[in-house]
């Protein structure tokens, strides 16, 4: 028998039942899903900050900017909106103390809904023909 999916809002609703103190058991039992289920949802909403279901993702390797880590990248490119990727890089890796790669950091600004701009080509000569 195939598993079937928690929809966001059961997800949602054992959040709120954790965090108002109740057991994963009982929580199991109420909604009639497994322990395993209810804490692994849980796990999640403490790493990413959400309860949407990241395994259309794909099922490699475990994100290395935590939440936190996303929102300062954030905040980066609300202030400097002028920087190029690689001074994001160098701030990065400065806030996390290690290395972070250029496509880690493009992916997470991609993530955020940012998406990159284009130069249009000038034409001098027929700016300067306009002026006259």
């Amino acid at each position: 028998m195939p598993k079937s999916k928690l929809n966001e809002h059961i997800r949602w609703l054992i959040v709120e039942r954790i965090l108002e103190g109740l057991s994963c058991r009982r929580i199991a039992g109420e909604l009639n899903i497994s322990k395993s289920s209810v804490s692994r949802t849980f796990l999640q909403f403490q790493k990413y900050g959400c309860v949407e279901d990241l395994t259309p993702l794909g099922r490699g390797q475990s994100r290395i900017l935590t939440v936190d880590d996303i929102k300062y990248l954030e905040n980066l490119l609300r202030e400097k909106i002028d920087w190029y990727l690689w001074e994001l890089q160098s701030e990065m890796e400065l806030w996390l103390g290690h290395h972070i790669s250029y496509g880690t950091i493009w992916r997470a600004i991609h993530r955020l809904g940012y998406t990159h701009k284009q130069v249009k080509h000038f034409n001098f000569f027929y700016a300067v023909l306009q002026i006259y």
